[in-house]
């Protein structure tokens, strides 16, 4: 693939959802004539299956397959067989989104389990993980998540839709892997301190679309152009150059995911 043409990274989307069934061919195109590539992400079988169909019709699009950590409407099981054919796919840039949600704290040792197995897939594969991690009320998932990583010595990690500490992120950040941010940090400060004191080459852009609509645009359905907004404003807390900080969020996507010109 050229990257010339790409000047933004929507690094976590689901523009395969229903909620794009209407206009998804729109919602692409308004993408790709902003210069935004897309890693689209699934979240289990049918969504990764999907998501590695979408991204063969799309120069500027890949994907991401696993299996969510939610404990609702997921499969009793980790089907390896049937992610490693699709990992195999030279479209498909990670292993994920997987990883474990304290928030729903449900079933646990199953969610350890499975995320387990998807970082040996990732292992297997050379690819890094899309990760999905979120707290619970007091436990923290993000250290919890930290140490399996460690254990099993997995190779690149992205932490997507940052909501941790500074502490927490100078964990992730020391270990060496990634983390990236969505569109509340456009109006909600408690993201402030990481995205300041992070390294620019360790942080990346994405939207989770439909999801977290960024200002000034919520209310709307959220979609991969907007990550546009995204960048703005870790370039605005940063209090660095909007072009500097635009440029190394695109090669860090590239360094991250292994994608070359």
């Amino acid at each position: 693939m050229n990257f010339e043409s790409v000047k933004y990274f929507d690094i976590h989307t689901h523009v395969n959802f229903a909620d794009f069934d209407i206009d998804q061919g729109a919602v692409i195109k308004r993408a790709q004539e902003a210069g935004v590539g897309i890693i689209n992400v699934g979240v289990d079988r049918k969504t990764s299956a999907e998501v590695v169909e979408l991204a063969h019709k799309y120069e500027s699009m890949f994907a991401t397959v696993g299996q969510h950590p939610s404990p609702h409407g997921v499969a009793d099981e980790f089907d390896y067989d049937f992610y490693k054919k699709l990992a195999s796919d030279p479209k498909v840039v990670a292993i994920g989104e997987c990883g474990l949600d304290y928030f729903h704290a449900e079933r646990l040792a199953f969610q350890k389990g499975i995320f387990e197995k998807q970082i040996d897939l990732a292992i297997e594969f050379g690819k890094p993980l899309m990760l999905h991690v979120r707290n619970g009320k007091s436990e923290s998932a993000y250290l919890e998540a930290l140490e399996i990583l460690k254990a099993k010595s997995a190779l690149k990690a992205d932490f997507h839709f940052f909501a941790g500490s500074w502490e927490e992120a100078k964990a992730i950040l020391a270990a060496g892997f990634y983390i990236s941010f969505d569109g509340p940090i456009t109006f909600a400060r408690n993201y402030d301190e990481v995205i300041k004191n992070a390294p620019l080459d360790r942080i990346m852009s994405e939207t989770d679309a439909p999801f977290a609509t960024p200002a000034p645009y919520r209310g709307k359905r959220n979609e991969p152009l907007y990550v546009v907004e995204v960048v703005k404003k870790i370039a605005e807390i940063r209090g660095e150059d909007f072009e500097k900080v635009r440029a190394q969020l695109v090669q860090n996507t590239k360094t991250f995911f292994s994608l070359s010109q």
